[in-house]
């Protein structure tokens, strides 16, 4: 079944009604899903770390560890510093 909600912009009544009907759809289709995408500290740090041991392997060191950056004390601290200062 398809459905269309159509609003117009002056009815303010009619736009928080429309959106109750679709809360109560969510809800009866059992749609809980959130839009927003998340992200831990943790998952943060390990997503630095692969882009700075791609960083290191295009710059030409055969092993990752041979560039300093990619190190996890240093990953860390600066997804740290980041984390932090979004607050």
């Amino acid at each position: 079944m398809k459905m269309t909600i159509v609003l117009d912009s002056e009815d303010v009544e009619g736009i928080e009604a429309a959106t109750k009907v679709v809360a109560i759809m969510r809800r009866q289709a059992k749609l809980t899903v959130d839009s927003r995408k998340k992200i831990t500290r943790l998952k943060l740090i390990r997503v630095v770390q692969d882009y700075a041991k791609l960083i290191s392997f295009e710059a030409g060191h055969k092993d990752f560890k041979d560039a300093e950056y990619t190190h996890l004390r240093k990953v860390k601290d600066f997804v740290d510093h980041v984390w932090h200062s979004l607050d």
